[in-house]
């Protein structure tokens, strides 16, 4: 009986050993605007419910009376108002934080980055339906690991012969390079104006 007990309970963290985040992070543009990108998959053939993504940046803040944060928490939104947040896992989703104004990173540029002291975690939450129970995946981004111009590679693919949907697993962590600024979001609106 406590083998069975056991084996439920260590389910959740196994499970959490299957989903799988992108090496890097990147930064283009995409509808014309800056944004962060970082892909997610699962390796496994049953979904996850109720799964939804979080993004929350660390760094070292001093307030306006002076006192120094060493490690403040910056919420990154990545589309909570319109829902963006809950995904279905049912092959690798790109999240996106675009940089606007309400950002952590609006006044980063690309020269900026390689010099920023700043660490993303990237947060995955969702219920394993085979046992009801929640399990977490998180990783984390530092500036070392954001590309700036790369682009994810494309890595489904649909094939008409037998009408699926292939994923190619070895190109996950695979990325291309595109046209993107190197000033900061904050520049780039400026210049817009």
């Amino acid at each position: 009986m406590a083998g069975i007990i056991f084996s439920k309970l260590a389910r959740p963290i196994k499970r959490a050993a299957t989903l799988i985040f992108s090496k890097n992070a990147v930064i283009c543009m995409r509808d014309g605007k800056l944004c962060l990108l970082f892909r997610v998959g699962d390796m496994r053939k049953s979904s996850l419910a109720e799964a939804h993504v979080r993004l929350q940046m660390i760094k070292r803040c001093v307030t306006y009376e002076g006192e120094l944060l060493p490690f403040h928490q910056f919420d990154m939104d990545v589309g909570y108002d319109q829902g963006l947040d809950r995904i279905f896992v049912i092959w690798p989703i790109t999240i996106c934080h675009e940089i606007d104004e309400m950002s952590p990173l609006y006044d980063v540029g690309e020269a900026d980055l390689k010099n920023a002291k700043f660490e993303i975690i990237a947060i995955l939450e969702g219920v394993v339906e085979s046992v009801g129970s929640t399990t977490q995946a998180r990783t984390s981004y530092l500036p070392s690991e954001i590309l700036w111009g790369k682009r994810f590679e494309k890595l489904v693919h649909y094939k008409k012969e037998n009408g699926q949907y292939n994923i190619d697993f070895c190109k996950f962590h695979n990325v291309y390079s595109v046209k993107t600024p190197s000033c900061s979001a904050k520049e780039l609106d400026e210049l817009r104006v």
